[in-house]
């Protein structure tokens, strides 16, 4: 009887889910209709953000009498514009000016659409001209409407270019109608992102209401888009559809490979959290997946590399095999254990790719380093004090004078040799944090707890480190020898190896605020003890002024931040809402810089609240507040490039140490994940070739930062589970005395 009420059961919830998933996707269907029927008319300014409209047009020029801007044909090029309502005619307008010399001849042009041939004239003189056609309906079942503009060319004499026509604006409007429907490529991608929003949250074990509100807030989210930014939100609505697809790939893949813990007080689904890098390791393979479609939907070199693809199909087959094996063998479990084993070798090879191509890049930050020092020994400084001034985000050197000290005994040697050792000293530091974390925790070097680090290890902001010639891993290494030092109560050392630390970047110094919430009171001589012998030295080397002008001159002048795409912190969030992702100067707007400011306190106050909670200095608790402070390192500041992420590798091991003894819950295993899978994966090219489409872009370049607030969110999770701090002693005494 128990096997008959399970099975109606599954079958009554299956229905259910059905139901909700139509409600959802017809909700979609009706909002995002309502909304892309209210946009038209359509005006496409070609010369302004036109990169998804103007295909096989020549670069944009401005017409300096009218101040307009303006793209010429080659003799071949399309207008795509978003497709109109479904069974409506159009209106399509074109602003022609005629720019070619006068003494050529005018040019003459056809147009043709997907129904075929829709005009074909000859300008009669030199002065614009505005054409307006009629469009009938379209069947294609595409994102456009492509509009081919055929014209004869001219080369002038001082311009190599074969240019066709000059084309100002495009503008489509439908014929109005009784009824204006959606197009039928918009009414479908409603329709599968109304489904798709249901299906992604319910499967990753949020209850049907939950799924629900969740799908039902993004509909909204992405009507509000068309309605309010149409030309930046309607031609990439399929690209919502892929992420969800892609998400729904991922979460049904885990739920394969995992087995269910069984935990009958969770209303969610849950699994073992030794299993957690798995789900990490799954996720990790679905933004390839998204640059794959990225490129077909026409983004251009996003594409995932083909060492990606070939290491992903093997690891796909090799699931497929090994998987097999062991489920016959020994069930879900033995799956498990295989999909681990499986995808930390796919970890370690892509890893090893990684540090091989990494090899192969240019690493400008070395050189600047490198140069700086070669200059200060020839006589000259360590810092340019102009560069600094004008730009200290550009390629300009700004750490403190004991780090250029380093590079003075090699400033005699060849650079690319210099640049060679530097490489291999940090691949070494690689393998050298890895072993200390191992021995760290007494993790075996033959179990499923070191092949979850080896997943931890597939981590680009590690590779990029290497890819620019970057300091980052040198101050993983001290931050994790700091943390063993602070399990062992060596506070002392603890406090030096951040002070070390802190004379690369400068950014470690906020681990003083952790020293100080947990009275560890050694660690700041141990700190202040340090930071005098180390800049002695450096004293006695460089010399006092070079000192002196990096305290009065550069660091009182490298504050502020940038919206520039690699600023993945609470502040060049903000500023990108602003200004461009392209710009790598320091950012003007005072007001969304002191808010920047004030939210990213609000993030290290939390943070030294949470961190106020008693923990053993040997438990998985105390590493995690400690971890918090690493991420504050790379999200609190006014500016942190990706490859700071580097040290997000100890709160993510801990996260791993710290819930492998329990059940996790499938939704917040999920959240990890893709916390893991966005800061893990790719760099500010991945999915972003420099070009502005709009809002979906600003979004969407701040993957990372999306990230680490998971990971934040996570940690504060853990964190809270710890007892309360006992602020008062009164207090305390209270809570601690027995019930009478």
């Amino acid at each position: 009887m128990t096997g008959i009420w399970d099975v109606m059961n599954n079958k009554h919830t299956g229905m259910r889910d059905t139901v909700y998933a139509a409600i959802a996707a017809l909700y979609t269907l009706l909002i995002i209709s309502i909304a892309s029927t209210h946009v038209w008319p359509l005006v496409v300014d070609i010369g302004r953000r036109d990169a998804r409209f103007a295909i096989g047009f020549h670069e944009p020029e401005t017409d300096i009498i009218n101040l307009t801007q303006f793209r010429w044909s080659n003799g071949d090029s399309t207008i795509a514009l978003p497709q109109p309502p479904m069974l409506t005619p159009s209106l399509i307008t074109l602003w022609l000016p005629n720019g070619r010399p006068t003494d050529t001849a005018p040019p003459r042009v056809t147009l043709t659409s997907d129904v075929g041939k829709l005009a074909s004239f000859a300008f009669p003189d030199f002065r614009p001209r505005i054409y307006r056609l009629l469009l009938p309906p379209t069947a294609r079942f595409d994102w456009a409407i492509r509009i081919d503009i055929v014209s004869d060319t001219v080369t002038p004499p001082n311009d190599a270019r074969p240019l066709g026509v000059a084309v100002d604006t495009a503008i489509l409007e439908p014929v109005r109608a009784p009824i204006t429907l959606p197009s039928l490529w918009t009414a479908i991608c409603a329709l599968m992102i109304g489904a798709l929003g249901f299906a992604l949250p319910r499967a990753a074990g949020l209850a049907p209401c939950s799924a629900l509100i969740t799908s039902v807030t993004l509909a909204l989210l992405i009507a509000a888009g068309i309605w309010l930014r149409p030309l930046e939100t309607l031609p990439f609505i399929q690209r919502f559809v892929a992420i969800l697809l892609i998400g729904c790939i991922g979460v049904t893949l885990l739920r394969i490979l995992l087995p269910p813990a069984i935990e009958p007080e969770h209303s969610a689904p849950t699994i073992s959290g030794v299993y957690l890098p798995v789900a990490m390791a799954v996720a990790w393979w679905m933004p390839p997946l998204m640059q794959a479609y990225l490129s077909i939907d026409g983004a251009p070199v996003v594409a995932p590399p083909w060492p990606v693809v070939w290491i992903g199909c093997g690891t796909f087959v090799a699931l497929l095999i090994g998987g097999a094996a062991a489920y016959t063998r020994t069930g879900r479990s033995g799956l498990a254990r295989a999909a681990l084993i499986v995808l930390s070798i796919s970890a370690v090879i892509h890893l090893g790719y990684s540090i091989g191509f990494a090899y192969t890049r240019q690493a400008p930050d070395f050189w600047i380093l490198f140069r700086s020092a070669r200059e200060w020994t020839r006589g000259g400084s360590l810092y340019d004090i102009n560069a600094v001034l004008t730009n200290h985000f550009g390629h300009v050197f700004k750490v403190p004078p004991f780090y250029g000290m380093l590079f003075v005994p090699f400033v005699t040697m060849d650079g690319l040799t210099v640049l060679l050792g530097h490489r291999i000293m940090n691949t070494v530091l690689i393998v050298a944090t890895a072993l200390i974390w191992l021995r760290m925790w007494r993790l075996p070097l033959v179990s499923l707890s070191a092949a979850s680090l080896l997943i931890l290890f597939d981590f680009r902001p590690l590779a990029d480190t290497l890819a620019y010639g970057q300091i980052d891993l040198a101050l993983l290494f001290l931050l994790t020898l700091a943390l063993w030092a602070l399990r062992n109560g060596r506070d002392g050392a603890a406090g030096a190896l951040v002070a070390l630390g802190t004379l690369f970047k400068i950014y470690p110094v906020l681990l003083l605020a952790f020293f100080v919430v947990k009275g560890h009171w050694r660690a700041l001589i141990g700190f202040v003890a340090a930071m005098a012998m180390y800049n002695g030295v450096a004293i006695a080397v460089i010399g006092w002024n070079e000192h002196l002008t990096y305290l009065t001159q550069v660091l009182p002048n490298i504050g502020g931040t940038t919206s520039w795409v690699e600023n993945q912190t609470i502040s060049g969030f903000l500023a990108r809402l602003t200004d461009s992702p392209r710009s790598a100067t320091i950012y003007q707007n005072e007001m969304v810089r002191l808010l920047g400011t004030l939210i990213s306190g609000v993030a290290a106050l939390a943070a030294c609240v949470l961190a106020l909670r008693p923990t053993s200095r040997d438990s998985t608790g105390y590493a995690l507040q400690y971890g918090l402070f690493l991420l504050l390192m790379v999200l609190a500041l006014p500016a942190a490039w990706m490859h700071y992420e580097t040290l997000l590798i100890v709160p993510f091991g801990t996260l791993i140490l710290h819930l492998r003894e329990r059940t996790v819950s499938l939704p917040y295993a999920v959240a990890a994940a893709i916390s893991f899978a966005l800061i893990a994966y790719g760099n500010q090219w991945s999915f972003y070739d420099g070009t502005v489409h709009g809002v979906l872009t600003i979004a969407g370049v701040s993957y990372k930062f999306y990230g680490m607030l998971l990971l934040g969110g996570v940690l504060t999770f853990e964190a809270l589970r710890e007892p309360a701090p006992a602020l008062l002693p009164r207090l305390a005494r209270m809570i601690a005395r027995p019930r009478q």
